[in-house]
């Protein structure tokens, strides 16, 4: 457990798969933590999770989560005590949970203890769930039917899960968390509630019993608790969009090149304050605070979460010290009966291209070239064409555009058709308006491929029929387990085939020797 009476200090290292690769070990080496926390997924991530899944059984995962715990990450959590909780698993628990054990094995770490949380993956499921009565409508415009109507081309479908999973798994000694998808600030709550006793109070609970059930009874608000660490959770799940990344005020934010990711001091009653690992890059400041705080949770009073409903109209944020904002007085409510699902399907095929065109008359030149474009395209059925004036205020919003003559416009085309051989035509027909267009077009490269289009999917399933029992193991090397059964093996054997394989001249004896030990370094599990 942390330290609930002093304040429980959780890390937000990182916000998407994408980011800085590195800034969890910055994070670990520069200040003190118990938990660190990352976040790798989003809609189009567990897309892209599923698509290379389809391709290696070893792929669907967030792989930078191995880059940085072999960089010294792995080592630090082990001399620090810091337990990770991380949704890097993506749709692929099994092969990401591998990999992090090997490189608990490689620095001797045998008796790391790795959880994986599953069940949220129902799209093999689908099917039976529409027997109960599941409608799968689309959660934001019904008139885009049910996700059932898609259901030969579905690529994956997960449901939103909460903060249980992660807190069990903790309190049955679990050293590093591996998830598929939770819900984002679940990753901050399930720690919170091993950290205040909450998951200890619980072991004879399911594990889709309300996490308000699972409060001690010296809990009197566990609603309210829920929500501030809920909000806690939403405040640091983006990474440094909090301590200055992204923001409105990015002209005030020092040295960006160097910005430092965001830690909250989260107390049992809700309250935290969020402040920034030790560096010179970044601020945390009220508005920064605020930004994030208000950043994709559509009705501010009823944020809806697996864990709880967070009412955010009456939190408030004040500035206590240089890079410091204590947050309190979030409200919470029962959480929804239904569980956000992320689903996309295939929607036939997409490519994009551009050229640029330079002045005189640019915006004339510029609307010309597509016109030209269009018309050599007009052939094909079934083609949608979406034209962007770039440098000509296409980004702007129509009502706050100026009468602006821009020097050059590059002009980028997207376009989407159901049949393949519709993208390779329009590839074909890019360079040629170099020569055979308005005067002055350059900017020309390879022809792109045609991408595959997956289509996101938003829906949601009563949490009832989820798999009531959330999938918890904890994985062990078959090393470590050798070495407890038998504990002579580690001089006697093990030692030795370690010097074969790097010292022995004979390449046989030392590959055979690596063999053995790579094989010894694999997982076996270990039921709670």
């Amino acid at each position: 457990m942390g330290r609930p009476d002093n304040g429980v200090r959780i890390g937000g290292a990182g916000g998407f798969w994408g980011d800085i690769t590195l800034a969890p070990l910055e994070m670990l080496k520069t200040t003190e933590l118990d938990y660190l926390t990352m976040d790798y997924l989003s809609e189009v991530t567990m897309s892209i999770m599923h698509k290379q899944l389809d391709r290696d059984p070893n792929a669907g995962w967030a792989t930078d989560l191995e880059v940085w715990l072999r960089a010294g990450g792995m080592e630090l959590l082990k001399e620090k005590k810091v337990k990770l909780v991380t949704n890097a698993g993506g749709a692929n628990t099994d092969a990401c949970v591998s990999r992090v054990l090997k490189a608990a094995s490689a620095i001797g770490w045998t008796d790391c203890k790795v959880a994986t949380i599953g069940g949220d993956c129902i799209g093999s499921k689908l099917s039976a769930l529409a027997g109960t009565g599941e409608p799968f409508i689309h959660m934001f415009d019904h008139k885009l039917g049910s996700l059932l109507d898609h259901e030969d081309t579905i690529v994956s479908a997960n449901a939103y899960l909460g903060a249980a999973g992660i807190a069990r798994a903790l309190e049955q000694g679990a050293d590093i968390v591996i998830t598929g998808r939770v819900a984002d600030a679940s990753l901050i709550v399930g720690s919170m509630a091993h950290s205040c006793g909450w998951a200890e109070n619980s072991r004879e609970l399911e594990l889709n019993t309300p996490l308000a059930d699972w409060a001690p009874s010296s809990v009197k608000n566990p609603y309210d608790v829920l929500a501030g660490w809920t909000l806690a959770g939403h405040l640091i799940e983006c990474g440094a969009q909090v301590s200055g990344g992204n923001s409105s005020d990015w002209k005030e934010i020092p040295h960006l090149a160097e910005l430092t990711y965001p830690i909250a001091l989260i107390e049992a009653d809700g309250s935290c304050i969020i402040t920034r690992a030790p560096g010179e890059g970044g601020r945390i400041t009220r508005r920064t605070v605020a930004e994030q705080m208000l950043y994709e949770i559509g009705d501010p009073t009823s944020y809806h979460t697996p864990d709880v409903t967070l009412d955010l109209s009456n939190a408030t944020l004040v500035e206590i010290e240089k890079d410091q904002v204590k947050v309190e007085g979030a409200r919470g409510r029962e959480p929804p009966a239904s569980l956000k699902v992320s689903a996309c399907h295939r929607d036939g095929w997409m490519s994009s291209g551009f050229l640029m065109v330079p002045g005189p008359e640019v915006q004339a030149k510029a609307e010309m070239l597509d016109k030209t474009m269009r018309g050599r395209l007009a052939h094909l059925d079934d083609l949608q064409i979406q034209t962007e004036f770039i440098g000509s205020q296409s980004l702007t919003p129509p009502g706050l555009r100026k009468d602006l003559v821009p020097s050059e416009v590059m002009v980028r085309w997207t376009i989407s058709s159901p049949r393949k051989a519709h993208l390779t035509h329009f590839a074909r027909s890019i360079a040629p308006l170099v020569l055979t267009g308005p005067a002055g077009v350059a900017g020309y490269g390879a022809r792109p491929r045609p991408r595959e289009v997956l289509r996101f999917f938003p829906t949601s399933i009563r949490r009832v029929l989820v798999e009531p029992q959330v999938r918890i193991e904890h994985h062990q090397t078959w090393r470590h387990d050798l070495e407890e059964r038998m504990p002579w093996l580690e001089d006697k054997v093990l030692a030795r085939l370690e010097m074969i394989s790097k010292f022995d001249n004979h390449p046989y004896w030392s590959k055979l020797a690596s063999r053995m030990l790579d094989r010894l370094d694999e997982s076996k599990v270990v039921k709670p």
